[in-house]
């Protein structure tokens, strides 16, 4: 037969699992709300249509030197175009406040050295790819070109256009 001192230490270390259950329980439920009340850790800042310009730049660059090396292209020319601008999704300070019991969520974005933590840069989408190049005339180049831009930039055919280079 166990003491009864053992018997009341036992009562009181379930009621504090019982209480530490419910602030774990509680405190999952606001973290619920907050996210399902369309709230978030992350917000968005849009960048500069300078930059989305360079993105485009980059990638046509980028898919030019590519297509160089590709047998029967010959001389190349890209032009890529996007929709919507670059966004960077930066670090937010949630946190959850209660006035005359009302409770309410306050917002602070994240900086680290004076400026925004960005957690993640999203690019736009590419929306039209043109190529002019001198092997245009041959099927398929036009076909091989158009695989090599669909893999390597995710894109659906109907957005690639390639002519002739004069």
């Amino acid at each position: 037969m166990k003491p009864i001192e053992d018997v009341k230490s036992n009562s009181k270390t379930h009621k504090k699992l019982k209480k530490e259950h419910v602030l774990v329980f509680v405190l999952c439920a606001v973290v619920a709300v907050i996210f399902l009340s369309g709230s978030s850790l992350f917000s968005t800042l849009k960048t500069s249509k300078k930059s989305t310009e360079s993105y485009e730049s980059i990638i046509e660059t980028r898919l030019e030197n590519l297509l160089k090396e590709v047998d029967g292209v010959g001389k190349v020319k890209v032009f890529v175009t996007t929709d919507g601008s670059i966004y960077e999704e930066v670090l937010k300070d949630v946190e959850i406040k209660s006035e005359n019991g009302v409770n309410f969520t306050e917002e602070s974005v994240v900086l680290v050295g004076g400026k925004p933590y960005v957690v993640k840069t999203n690019n736009p989408k590419i929306i039209g790819i043109a190529v002019a190049c001198q092997g245009a005339d041959n099927l398929s180049v036009k076909v091989l070109i158009t695989e090599i831009i669909t893999t390597t930039l995710s894109v659906n055919a109907d957005c690639i256009c390639i002519i002739k280079m004069k």
